[in-house]
């Protein structure tokens, strides 16, 4: 704040002439005022249109009255202000005592005029001109202050500014590594940098006033002015030439140079003498940007730029560290020159205030540089000191990795066996190097973060692709479940899945399915939630998840107290060091939750667990359509079973008691010796009998598979694998060769169930890409061949199941052969092989008199 400037005698009254509000704003009075008839409604409308904010102040400093725009830029309401302590509600807590005095020299009946902040109710801080002067009672006592602010915050900021941009601008031209100089007419230096001084030789505060000819060759005087004749004509000008310092040594520069006004030219030089290296260094540097770009380990990439560095300047001992997820420690990835035991000393070490060069740069965000460690207060680490000092490292300078959000990455640093201190070029180099560095941890992220996205977005697709798979094989809803869970855990390289359901009943635990790798099958007896299922209630992280319904993420066992005691011995024991808990969903109500354990790992990422969420959800959705399917499996069954029965009733069980009335009329017949009235009963009871058979016949004809009610053999083999593998990743070819002839229903129907089995087989086990089949009629006999490029399997091994019992049963119920080869790794491949012969391609008797063949 500002001092005291001026006193004032006590103020009774203040008058002020009214103006109006216009629609920009405030502007000149066009019109009087109609609330302007006297002083004090003249006052109280100034009050109210004023663009500073005025407000009244008791001794305490409580706020009597505030008009407008002070309610506008505090952001609170007026209601809020009024009697609000002005301290505590608007003020910065170090600007109080200032602002104290300030009221106590109103009291006593000074006037004021000062700086000022607030905070607003929003927490933006605004500042003010203010003016104060104190009101008093025609007795001389002090009964309020009175207070102007004027809002200066935008001419505060643009003062600041302009404060660093020319702050900017001084450091820009003075830490410069180029050499500048501004000469007159007469070729005398007015003004230079510090390079500028450094490349002559001479103390900077001795370059004003020599003559740049001093710099040329005796013999080369004529080119300089040769050149000033050039750059009076051009304007601007670029060369190189031979520079002479002080001291008589001869520096290769190149020269810019530029008119500017008043007669004066601008003069840049560069010293170009390290431009081979530079060059050097420039093609190392394209190289590693060429190995950030093909996506070379990290490691290999910040290996090799060390290398560069050391190339360019040698005696450099070159490192990198990253800093561990944690933030506590650093990893050494990078350092191909340092001793190994040095580098697994700097990983013990935490980073800190006082944590030699590397843990300190990485603490305070800037540039640490020891140009002596054995006395450098920062390396007061004895154990840390004694060990650099036993490795010959003498300096260090080190720098720190910041992402482009600021963040710390890591640092680089560069050793040296002698104790030494940077110049320009030394730092310059550091910051290229942690500029490289920085490029090449950050890619490495970005491709890291990357591939967990195309991960999730892998698994999501995968595991609903596998679903819909193993759905379309019907398998065991067990085996089902556990492949799921196999799955999970794999693409989340966990040590086991296991999924518990919640039973609502009694509010137990129940153990679902449990993967480890390949096995689907593992019950351990001595896990908590197995031995008492209620226990689940002591562990505060399950009941928030099964209250919330969100995932659960335990990052070390060892300290998480959401984790009850049984249970975090347990998890120990096998070597659980964190887990990750995904709740089952059905119909927004959680069901139970998949736990996945992991032992050492890095924190689980947000894709991660989006990746496991996702998975979950798969696993719940495809046991719900496994359940769904299997309850409409039953009712169809269940539907056919009544169809068959209505049809037994209404037809046969009706016929044959017709026949069983007829035939007791016929015996009635026969002993009263009506022969004729007996051959009656024989006709009708010989009806009634064929009637019967004839629905019998069509009963069995409507068994038979629907695929072949609409066409041949081959098509409706062709629509059903189409059909069954439609909307998986599976291709499927077919081919047929030659002529196909009519075949009987039996081989229609064997041949459509083992190419049924055959797919369902592959789906099943063998995980194929591609599905060929294959029919081949000759006039001798008939091919069916089935193949993928699955998986395959050893045939002489044991299969469970009747899938190929049953399929060399209906082979050889046709009389023809079958052949099944496969391999590990090399698909499986099924022939069927049938001779034609005349009783196979003619109409046959299936158990019922008259009943033909019947051809697609």
């Amino acid at each position: 704040m500002k001092p005291e400037v001026t006193a004032a005698e006590p103020i009774q009254s203040i008058t002020a002439r009214p103006s109006c509000r216009t629609a920009g704003g405030l502007g000149p009075q066009t019109e009087p005022c109609p609330a302007a008839e006297d002083d004090e409604s003249a006052v109280r409308h100034l009050f109210e249109l004023s663009r500073d904010v005025i407000l009244s102040l008791d001794r305490e400093g409580n706020i009597l009255c505030i008009n407008p725009r002070g309610v506008q830029l505090s952001g609170y309401s007026e209601t809020q202000l009024r009697g609000a302590n002005i301290f505590e509600r608007l003020l910065l807590p170090e600007d109080w005592r200032a602002a104290r005095q300030m009221l106590d020299d109103l009291v006593s009946g000074k006037a004021r005029e000062y700086e000022i902040r607030w905070k607003t109710s929003d927490g933006a801080i605004l500042q003010f001109d203010g003016a104060s002067v104190p009101r008093r009672s025609s007795s001389g006592e002090f009964l309020s202050t009175l207070c102007t602010l004027r809002d200066v915050t935008e001419r505060k900021c643009a003062e600041e500014k302009l404060r660093k941009s020319e702050e900017k601008y001084r450091d820009l031209i003075e830490i410069s590594p180029d050499a500048i100089y501004v000469v007159d007419a007469n070729s005398i230096c007015v003004l230079g940098n510090r390079a500028g001084a450094e490349l002559a030789g001479i103390p900077q505060d001795e370059l004003v006033g020599t003559l740049v000819t001093e710099t040329y060759l005796p013999e080369e005087h004529y080119l300089f002015r040769e050149r000033i004749e050039k750059l009076r004509a051009e304007g601007t000008l670029r060369f190189e030439r031979k520079f002479v310092r002080k001291n008589g040594e001869i520096v290769p520069v190149e020269v810019s140079l530029s008119a500017i006004r008043g007669g004066y030219f601008q003069a840049i030089l560069r010293d170009i003498s390290e431009r081979k290296k530079a060059e050097a260094l420039f093609t190392g540097e394209k190289r590693l940007f060429e190995m950030i770009a093909t996506g070379v380990p990290l490691k290999e990439i910040l290996n090799a730029l060390c290398l560069i560095i050391e190339e360019y300047r040698p005696g450099t001992l070159a490192s990198v560290l990253l800093l561990r997820p944690g933030g506590v420690h650093l990893d050494s990835v990078a350092g191909p020159s340092l001793p190994k035991g040095w580098t697994q000393q700097m990983e013990k070490l935490p980073i800190g205030p006082c944590a030699g060069s590397c843990g300190t740069a990485a603490y305070r965000r800037s540039p640490v540089i020891v140009s002596d460690i054995a006395t450098d207060p920062l390396w007061e680490v004895p154990e840390h000191r004694a060990s650099a000092l036993r490795y010959g490292l003498r300096a260090s300078w080190s720098n720190p990795v910041l992402s482009s959000e600021g963040k710390v990455l890591g640092t680089f640093c560069m050793y040296y066996r002698e104790t030494r201190s940077p110049n320009s070029q030394d730092l310059e180099l550091i910051e290229l190097a942690t500029h490289l560095v920085r490029v090449a941890i950050e890619r490495d992220r970005a491709e890291e973060a990357l591939r967990a996205s195309e991960q999730v977005a892998r698994g999501q697709v995968e595991a609903l692709t596998y679903s819909l798979d193993v759905l379309a094989t019907a398998p065991a809803p067990d085996k089902f479940l556990g492949e799921m869970l196999s799955t999970i855990g794999r693409l989340l390289a966990a040590q086991s899945v296991i999924l518990w359901l919640l039973d609502e009943s009694n509010d137990s635990l129940v153990l679902r399915a449990w993967a480890e790798g390949t096995n689907f099958s593992k019950v351990d007896p001595e896990h908590p939630f197995i031995k008492n299922p209620l226990s689940w209630k002591e562990d505060l992280g399950l009941q928030e998840l099964f209250f919330s319904g969100a995932p659960s993420v335990c990052e070390d066992i060892e300290h998480d107290h959401n984790v009850f005691a049984a249970l975090r011995e347990y998890l120990k024991s096998g070597g659980t060091k964190k887990f990750l808990r995904i709740p089952t969903l059905v119909g927004g109500r959680v069901r139970g939750f998949i736990g996945i354990r992991h032992g050492d790992r890095p924190p689980y990422r947000p894709e991660e667990i989006e990746l496991a969420q996702a998975l979950a959800h798969q696993a719940m959705l495809a046991i719900q359509l496994n359940e769904f399917a299997e309850q409409s499996r039953q009712a169809a069954i269940l539907e056919e079973r009544n169809r068959l029965a209505r049809d037994i009733h209404d037809t046969l069980a009706q016929g044959f008691t017709g026949v069983i009335v007829q035939l007791e009329a016929l015996e009635d017949a026969i002993a009263c010796c009506r022969r004729k009235e007996a051959n009656e009963h024989l006709q009708r009871a010989s009806e009634l009998a064929r009637r019967s058979l004839n629905e019998a016949r069509r009963s069995v004809h409507a068994l038979r598979p629907q695929a072949l009610q609409g066409g041949n053999f081959w098509e409706a083999l062709k629509g059903i694998i189409k059909n069954t593998t439609a909307a998986t990743a599976l291709h499927t070819t077919f081919s047929l060769r030659g002529k196909l002839r009519d075949l009987p229903l039996t081989w229609q129907e064997n041949l459509l169930h083992i190419g049924q089995e055959a797919l369902t087989n592959s789906l099943k086990y063998a995980h194929p890409r591609n599905f060929e089949t294959r029919l081949i009629s000759n006039s001798k006999e008939l091919r069916l061949e089935l193949r993928d490029d699955g998986d395959g399997f050893r045939v002489k091994d044991r299969h469970d199941g009747f899938g190929l019992a049953g399929m060399r049963e209906r082979v050889e119920q046709m009389g023809g052969k079958l052949k099944i080869t496969s391999a590990r790794g090399k698909g499986t491949r099924v022939v069927v092989t049938l001779p034609y012969n005349d009783e196979a391609t003619s109409p046959r008797n299936d158990g019922f008199q008259g009943v033909e063949t019947a051809h697609p």
